[in-house]
């Protein structure tokens, strides 16, 4: 298990699924803002989950999801500004807390993934 307080990612996470929420309230398309929602969600969510397992490993595929929900969150939010449904303005807000958050995650990818070969090569 990992303390998930440690993790500055986690709460760049939530303050970007916040953002989405905030924002996403001015979009119009239901089934975009869902998807777009729940995407955001899903980054903050897969981390929590992976925290509280007890192997490494199962936390590296957690945040590889995170990292995917991640990257489907940058797409909700261009497409919702390519269809006029997010000001440029908005978009650019949001993105930058996307491109912030995302090289944290493969970071903590990284680090956890060493961490599990190195268990791995300890017992054998």
């Amino acid at each position: 298990m990992y303390p998930l307080h440690k993790l500055k990612v986690y709460e760049q996470a939530r303050d970007l699924a916040l953002a989405c929420h905030v924002v996403g309230a001015s979009v119009s398309d239901r089934d975009l803002r869902a998807q777009l929602l729940r995407a955001a969600r899903a980054i903050p969510a897969n981390l929590a989950e992976g925290a509280g397992s007890e192997s490494q490993a199962v936390f590296a595929r957690y945040i590889a999801i995170a990292l995917a929900s991640a990257k489907e969150t940058e797409n909700h939010l261009q497409v919702a500004c390519d269809a006029g449904l997010l000001s440029p303005e908005q978009l650019s807000v949001l993105k930058l807390k996307v491109d912030n958050l995302a090289p944290r995650l493969v970071r903590l990818l990284q680090a956890v993934r060493r961490n599990a070969r190195r268990r791995i090569n300890d017992t054998a």
